[in-house]
């Protein structure tokens, strides 16, 4: 990823935090991070939108601001930004509102969507298999998985069996920790040694765990592992990459807003705000050409 005025602030922020310094609180939010390309408002779609959300003014988005660049606290330690930040505000243009991002852990997530507390999600959610039995999704970015290791070790993760006799680090809810789940057993099989599973609440945690040698890798999205790789070459590196995994807006089971979310995100990529957003970011090699809905019937 090129370095960017608008990433220099995450990379301080990194440089800090794993040599045991601190962010003033004082300081302000980066105009850089906070400027961003807005969608054109629709008054059609506007008036799909359920009329309690629509007299707030504002769509209620869990995010999980611990995993850059998707989404993190800027230098005020208080303003999330990132490209979920950026995306959330750019549907919510569409739909001719506003947005109130609510910081939220990945295990609590897919609940809280349930119980009403927000209206979208946007936290690098995977639309798998098992949380489309308890949600809609409205797919917008081309994920995936990726190793994260410390740069005085040399060891590649090609496939889970280079994980056999390793503590990894995976974060909470994580897709990846269920995957690791679902593949134990994989090292006995091998007659090798089990791996060791390190839970985490969010990135940062993982990120200083690694750093300070209680694990000895992090399995977590290929956006956040290769982002802190390629900021603190001399501390981290991108130990392998694993498969690509779709990204998507999450939402209550049968939404209301489902199908204008959907249009939403579809007019974005028509007209060129998404491919600004991902620009923004870095990120244009993770775009997707088309979005589409993904639920427990599909």
């Amino acid at each position: 990823m090129r370095r960017t005025p608008r990433t220099i602030a995450w990379s301080l922020a990194l440089v800090l935090t794993v040599t045991g310094c601190g962010l003033s609180s004082a300081s302000p939010a980066d105009p850089a991070l906070v400027t961003r390309p807005h969608g054109r408002c629709d008054p059609a779609l506007a008036a799909t939108v359920p009329a309690p959300v629509r007299q707030r003014g504002t769509f209620l988005v869990a995010m999980v601001p611990s995993t850059p660049p998707m989404a993190y606290y800027a230098e005020d330690n208080t303003t999330i930004v990132g490209l979920d930040r950026d995306m959330s505000q750019a549907i919510a243009d569409v739909f001719c509102l506003g947005t109130a991002p609510i910081p939220a852990s990945l295990d609590a997530i897919v609940p809280g969507l349930a119980a009403g507390r927000y209206d979208m999600v946007l936290a690098s959610l995977a639309p798998t298999a098992e949380r489309r039995k308890n949600a809609d999704f409205v797919t917008y970015y081309n994920g995936g998985q990726g190793f994260l290791a410390r740069s005085d070790t040399d060891f590649p993760v090609n496939s889970y069996l280079d994980l056999c006799g390793r503590t990894v680090g995976v974060v909470i809810g994580s897709v990846q920790q269920g995957q690791l789940d679902q593949a134990a057993g994989t090292c006995a099989r091998a007659g090798r040694p089990d791996w060791r599973l390190s839970l985490y609440p969010d990135g940062t945690a993982s990120v200083l765990a690694l750093r300070a040698g209680h694990i000895d890798v992090l399995y977590f999205s290929i956006s956040l592992t290769q982002y802190v790789a390629s900021k603190s070459p001399g501390v981290f590196r991108l130990a392998g990459r694993y498969q690509r995994s779709l990204v998507a807006v999450g939402l209550k089971k049968d939404s209301p807003l489902t199908v204008g979310v959907h249009d939403a995100v579809r007019q974005l990529m028509t007209d060129g705000t998404y491919r600004k957003i991902l620009e923004k970011w870095g990120l244009q090699e993770n775009d997707l050409d088309t979005t589409e809905i993904l639920n427990g019937r599909s």
